[in-house]
């Protein structure tokens, strides 16, 4: 049965998508993997870059409610590639 797990609030603080993953995977037995990962965490959240589609996307706006796409950042090419 597939399964999807949403990590939500990577703007707030002691956020760690990385752990979440590996708790999926220690404590539920699952083969999971990120499809997207964050461009910065906690207060430095911007975006993320999706894996899929190898895409960046930027939340800007007073709410982070404008979602605008950008290049990948160049200091996160080899972490999309790993």
């Amino acid at each position: 049965v597939p399964r999807l797990v949403f990590v939500n609030k990577l703007d707030r603080m002691g956020s760690n998508p990385w752990r979440v993953i590996a708790q999926a995977r220690d404590k539920l037995k699952l083969n999971a993997a990120a499809v997207q990962i964050p461009i910065g965490l906690e207060e430095h959240h911007k975006g993320v870059v999706c894996l899929v589609h190898r895409k960046a996307f930027i939340f800007e706006g007073p709410k982070g409610d404008v979602v605008n796409e950008v290049p990948v950042p160049s200091d996160m090419m080899a972490e999309m590639e790993t």
